[in-house]
Order: C-alpha cells, then sequence, then structure tokens
C-alpha cells in the first residue's frame, strides 16, 4: 500500500476500532500512523485515549535522545506504571529516568544508526512492545527548578552550542558564540549557557556576574535552567526542545541538509505555532557568520522588544 494512503487507512481503522471497543487493536494501529507521520492530525491524543482502555499488556518504547524524551515525558508522567522499554544513544539515560523516579524494564544503548537499526530490528521479532506517545508541548516545566534566578527585569537569554555524540557535527562554532555573548553583554542581556564542562571550556568565557553557566552532569537539572530564559539561541538539539515545548521563543542554527524526521517532529510545528525561527547556515565561515549574527539581533530585538 502507498504510503501517503497508509496513514488514513491505519487512522480510520484505528478510530472504528476504538469505536467498537477493541482498544488494543486501536492502540497498535494508530502506532502504525504515527510511524509514518509523527503528529498526523490528532492522532497522538487518540492514541493516549486507545492506550488508557487498552490492556496494556505490552510495553511501551521509549526511542532516541534526550528530545525524543523530552516530547514523551507529558505521557511518561502520568502513567509512571507502564512497562518502559529505553532504547537511546543518551549514554546518561538511567540517571535521567531515576532522577524523575521512572521505572525502566530494559535498557539499549547504541553508538551508531546500525546499532540503533539492529536493535530496532531486534525489538520488532522478540518485544511485545508499541512507540510512546508524544507531545508537542508542557504545560509548566517537568523539572523542578533548581536555582532561583535573580532578574532585575533584565532579559535572558540561553544559548546552547553543543551536540550529541552521535551528531558532534551539530555543534555552533565557538568563535560565533563568543561573538554573540560580546554582543548580548552589550546590550544589556543576561545569559545562561548551557553545555558539558568541556563544551563551556573550550568557550573561554571570563567569570561574569551576567552569565550564569548550566553545566551539571545530570542534564535534568541544566533542562531545568531553560524555563527561566525569555529567549534561547541554539543548535539542533534538547535544549532548543525543551524552549520550544515551554512556548519560549527560539531560534535554532542548524546545517541546510534534508533531514525529515527533524523538520516534521521538532521544526516545523513548533514554526507553524510561532515559536521557533531558523536559519540554515552553509559552513559557518567569516561572511556567513556575520549573516547569521545579524539575523539573530533582529529576531531578538523584534521579539523582546528591546
Amino acid at each position: 500500500m502507498n504510503r501517503i494512503f497508509e496513514k488514513y487507512y491505519f487512522y480510520f481503522l484505528a478510530r472504528l476500532q476504538h469505536l467498537l471497543g477493541q482498544y488494543d487493536k486501536s492502540f497498535a494501529n494508530f502506532a502504525k500512523v504515527i510511524r509514518l507521520r509523527t503528529f498526523f492530525w490528532d492522532v497522538q491524543s487518540r492514541y493516549v485515549a486507545s492506550y488508557q482502555k487498552s490492556s496494556k499488556n505490552f510495553s511501551i518504547e521509549i526511542r532516541g535522545g534526550i528530545g525524543d524524551f523530552l516530547q514523551y515525558l507529558p505521557f511518561i508522567l502520568k502513567n509512571k506504571s507502564a512497562r518502559y522499554l529505553v532504547v537511546t544513544h543518551f549514554k546518561d539515560a538511567k540517571l535521567f529516568f531515576k532522577t524523575l523516579d521512572i521505572q525502566v524494564d530494559k535498557y539499549y544503548f547504541y553508538s551508531s544508526k546500525q546499532e540503533y537499526r539492529g536493535i530496532r530490528d531486534l525489538l520488532e521479532k522478540e518485544e511485545h512492545s508499541l512507540i510512546c506517545p508524544r507531545a508537542q508541548f508542557f504545560k509548566t516545566s517537568p523539572f523542578v527548578a533548581y536555582k532561583d534566578i535573580k532578574n532585575n527585569k533584565r532579559k535572558i537569554v540561553g544559548i546552547h552550542r553543543g551536540a550529541s555524540a552521535l551528531e558532534s557535527v551539530k555543534a555552533i562554532p565557538v568563535t560565533f558564540i563568543k561573538n554573540l555573548i560580546g554582543n548580548l553583554n552589550e546590550k544589556g542581556y543576561k545569559i545562561i549557557l548551557f553545555g558539558t564542562k568541556k563544551e563551556l571550556s573550550e568557550i573561554k568565557i571570563p567569570k561574569s556576574k551576567d552569565i550564569i553557566l548550566a553545566s551539571d552532569k545530570n542534564v535534568i537539572k541544566n533542562l531545568s535552567f531553560v524555563q527561566h530564559c525569555d529567549f534561547l539561541i541554539g543548535s539542533d538539539s534538547a535544549f532548543k526542545t525543551m524552549a520550544s515545548m515551554l512556548k519560549i521563543p527560539t531560534i535554532v542554527l542548524h546545517h541546510n541538509s534534508k533531514n525529515n524526521f527533524r523538520d516534521r517532529v521538532f521544526i516545523r510545528p513548533y514554526i507553524k505555532n510561532h515559536i521557533m525561527h531558523v536559519y540554515k547556515y552553509t559552513n559557518f565561515n567569516k561572511q556567513e557568520m556575520k549573516s547569521v549574527l545579524h539575523y539573530v539581533l533582529h529576531i531578538l530585538s523584534k521579539k523582546l522588544n528591546f
């Protein structure tokens, strides 16, 4: 069957099965729709509704990195008793879920796309499991604020240049980050710099009361700082997802490359809701850095009325 028509077929079949009280079948067929198009119409909310009335005699798969975890969290936090499997390249995933008091039955770690495909194929053969429902937004931050930030009505801008180990090419050049910080300081913004200790040490920014570092080993503590931001500028990473899910205006700087899953799941929904702005760079050479900086400062000025 053509993929274009498949999602309609399984969507309406799942709705009929839900109407007939066949909730396990309905849940399984909504899962097929989601595999074809993650946020097709209202499939995610109907998927959750079918789960709540199902036998729950299966496992729920949590796949991907921290950004994926964030979109799964609204469901996970409301359904802590579900049986979860985690398939991830994020090495500290166990700490992430332990911090949130989420019990996970099994973890599968991978370090390449080939390893991921092997795990995925294994689960399809051996496990009775279906993908976890996603949400595009949080109602409130799911993380406790680990630190109060005193603010004298100055706007706070979050910056994240890094990327996961699996996608290190996503990182924004240090030179650009230094130029950006210098401009933001001159304009009177307070800054929160997100990243690992290694990433932030590469920037070599002198200590300042106007720059806060969020670099704890526990990524949840760092993510909890995002709620303090009035604006966030970052690479294609979990921090831009966290900000967008909190409806905090966000600028994403990513390479001008084709990635349908990224765009459909993590970019277009937030652009559509006028939360996210995207600059697709080519190589971040000296001339392009000037263009990107001009773009960022223009959007900041427009959104924050500075």
